[in-house]
């Protein structure tokens, strides 16, 4: 049994190797059991993030604003006083003025965990949703259900799917998993995750609507009672629509913050990172928070 010392997971889990082992990272090879009587999780305020009206499509770029430093140093060093070993991946793009404001590792790959299922509901909702599908597209991405990734995974065709996906966004660093059904082990790069988020808002508004308000809906609490507001919901304290991943295999523990944040949704910010196994979700998930707190002063307002 896998316990995140975080939040919970109150279930038995066998996964097959190299599979990212917590929420956010398993695959349709998984077993579960029922889960054995234990304490009842608590949920705390679902917290949300009420999207801008009406979704913002990318607008077309304007002048870029004067920024005197544009060096992601001061992410890298708030995570690393938290973490020591953490590697940070960041990009945050400027929807406003078409630029990248910050950049460090974008092309560094990453085991992404549940931030493929940002890959599946696109997939989904272009070729062919059902009301079913549209409701469970928006648990899927809202409370990272993975049951449902794992479903939609293997519907979808997994390797083929990414293929097919990677090449209609012109996605460049993406790899599927070693075994097949472990979804959580795609890699992505920290560029490919920003350009997904730029594609979801040139979407027809019904499927960007769905989306969007799906990631802005997300509650403290995800489906597995993991505390998925870390990084950009408790740390850039605006305007939000994320989505989150967490796992770890046998090499290393992953936690990412990616979404849109601040007026109109007008950055894509993404945050990978990866920390050596032992270090703890908590103490994890507040580096990542760190990351997203000193990137405050450095968005310009507006």
């Amino acid at each position: 049994m896998r316990t995140s010392p975080l939040r919970g997971v109150l279930r038995f889990v066998v996964f097959l190797p190299l599979g990212l082992t917590v929420a956010c990272g398993t695959g349709p090879a998984e077993v579960v059991a029922p889960a054995p009587p234990g304490p009842s999780i608590v949920a705390a305020p679902a917290t949300t993030s009420t999207p801008p009206a009406p979704m913002p499509k990318n607008p077309a770029p304007r002048p870029a604003p004067r920024i005197a430093d544009r060096s992601a140093e001061p992410l890298i060093k708030a995570a690393g006083r938290v973490e020591p070993g953490t590697t940070l991946g960041v990009l945050v793009h400027d929807r406003l003025t078409g630029e990248d404001l910050l950049a460090h590792n974008a092309d560094r790959p990453f085991r992404t965990a549940s931030l493929v299922k940002l890959l599946l509901a696109i997939d989904v909702l272009e070729r062919g949703a059902t009301p079913t599908d549209r409701d469970r597209l928006t648990r899927m991405l809202s409370v990272s259900d993975d049951d449902l990734g794992s479903l939609y995974w293997v519907r979808q065709g997994g390797a083929e799917m990414l293929a097919r996906t990677s090449a209609r966004l012109g996605l460049t660093g993406v790899l599927p998993p070693e075994v097949p059904g472990q979804w959580g082990e795609v890699v992505m790069t920290p560029r490919d995750v920003a350009a997904i988020y730029r594609y979801v808002l040139d979407l027809r508004p019904a499927y960007r609507s769905l989306i969007v308000n799906a990631l802005a809906d997300a509650p403290r609490l995800a489906a597995d009672g993991f505390d998925q507001h870390f990084g950009i919901p408790d740390g850039l304290r605006s305007p939000w629509a994320v989505k989150q991943g967490w796992g770890n295999n046998d090499t290393a523990m992953v936690l990412h913050s990616t979404g849109l944040a601040g007026p109109d949704y007008r950055y894509v910010v993404v945050l990978l990172s990866e920390h050596p196994l032992g270090s703890g979700w908590a103490t994890s998930a507040r580096s990542v928070t760190a990351a997203a707190t000193a990137l405050r002063g450095l968005l310009p307002a507006g």
